[in-house]
C-alpha cells in the first residue's frame, strides 16, 4: 500500500528527531563511561563489585548509564518500526 506524502514527511521527521535524540543520549552515555575507562553499564558495575572504583558516585553513574543504555534501546525500536512504516 502506498503512504501519502504528508505521511511520509511526518515519519521522515520523527525519524529526524529520534536519531537527534540518540546521538545526544549516545555522547551523554560515552561522557559516563569515558571516567571509568569501560565501554558499557555492566563493565561499570563489574568494577564496582570488583572494589576497583569507589561506589560513590560510580554507582550512580552506572544507574545513569544503565537508564541512558536503556532510552538508547527504545529510540532504536521507534527508528525500526518507523522504518518499517515508510
Amino acid at each position: 500500500m502506498l503512504k501519502s506524502i504528508s505521511v511520509i514527511r511526518r515519519a521522515k521527521v520523527q525519524i529526524i528527531d529520534l536519531i537527534t535524540e540518540y546521538t545526544r543520549l549516545r555522547e551523554e552515555l560515552e561522557e559516563i563511561l569515558k571516567v571509568y575507562g569501560v565501554s558499557s553499564s555492566g563493565e561499570l558495575l563489574q568494577l564496582i563489585e570488583d572494589g576497583k572504583v569507589s561506589e560513590h558516585p560510580a554507582y550512580e553513574d552506572y544507574l545513569e548509564a544503565k537508564s541512558i543504555e536503556k532510552d538508547l534501546e527504545s529510540i532504536r525500536a521507534k527508528l525500526k518500526k518507523l522504518i518499517e512504516e515508510i
